[in-house]
């Protein structure tokens, strides 16, 4: 396993995304919410391959609570990030970190990140003063952002609470490229996590089964087949590879719908291979938002 430094931690590079854990997620998902058994089986392997790092949210179902019982079992003590959404964060942040914390059985979230950038564009010292209050607190370490736009992006970076940026980042989605996100953060000391690498299991479904409304992606879809073979590797290790070459600096998020998935995502980044990020930027450059937004999508 690779790690990253962040002001003298070591996280592991992969983070084990856990949406799967609380909801039926991905438009490529077929198996449904997985079971605690199921859980604490991936959870372990986990943590056996040295990931250290974990991402939730409020939103996830009962994400929280089921991470919670596989740390418990497991003894495990791990970086956990978990997300809030603007509303909650605004009325509810004090009572929400309690539940949060008692879910997860655990004093301390190591990141708190707003699930959407909302109050980014209206952020006043009142928000900064609860923030700083749980930190001292020690309730939690970190506080971020998940961003969804260049505007969000922006005002993230720039803004001081903010330690962790979670940010879209694959083949078809490029802006992180595009608009230097990658080096504007490491200028201001942000941590940046990567999210929706296979872009909700998109990217790695078979053509014949990608539903309707998502037509227009099938050309793109199998011009990045056609590539993978140039390349010689899967579907899966083409789309991480390409991520892991430009991401150097940033925590990448994967998920899984069950311990065989876990396996090979943690096999294929072990051993990934170089390819040629510029021709893979050529290739994908100019695609529509409607098709690299899961917001957009059927729109």
């Amino acid at each position: 396993m690779r790690y990253i430094d962040f002001r003298g931690e070591i996280i592991s590079k992969l983070s084990l995304g856990t949406v799967q854990f609380g909801l039926d997620y991905g438009i490529a998902n077929i198996e449904g919410k997985l079971n605690q058994d199921e859980v604490n089986e991936i959870i372990k392997f986990v943590l056996d391959n040295d990931i250290n790092c974990f991402d939730t949210a409020k939103t996830y179902g009962d994400s929280e609570k089921v991470l919670g019982n596989s740390f418990k079992l497991l003894k495990a003590n791990p970086y956990i990030v978990s997300k809030l959404k603007s509303d909650v964060f605004n009325k509810f942040l004090e009572d929400s970190i309690k539940d949060s914390l008692r879910n997860l059985q655990t004093k301390s979230l190591w990141g708190l990140l707003l699930h959407d950038g909302e109050l980014l564009d209206s952020w006043n010292n009142s928000f900064s003063r609860r923030i700083n209050s749980l930190k001292d607190e020690k309730k939690i370490k970190y506080f971020g952002v998940s961003i969804y736009t260049t505007q969000e992006f922006n005002l993230a970076v720039e803004n001081s609470d903010i330690d962790i940026i979670q940010i879209p980042f694959n083949i078809f989605d490029q802006r992180a490229i595009i608009e230097n996100w990658f080096t504007k953060a490491k200028e201001k000391d942000k941590l940046l996590f990567i999210r929706s690498v296979y872009l909700q299991g998109l990217l790695l479904m078979d053509i014949d089964k990608v539903p309707y409304i998502l037509e227009e992606a099938k050309p793109y879809l199998y011009k990045a087949e056609q590539l993978a073979k140039e390349f010689n590797i899967e579907k899966n290790e083409f789309m991480l590879s390409f991520v892991n070459s430009l991401a150097k600096d940033s925590i990448v998020l994967f998920g899984c719908d069950n311990i065989n998935q876990a396996k090979e995502n943690i096999e294929i980044f072990n051993n990934l291979k170089s390819i040629e990020t510029k021709t893979v930027i050529d290739a994908f450059k100019d695609i529509d938002e409607r098709i690299y937004n899961p917001v957009k999508w059927g729109k």
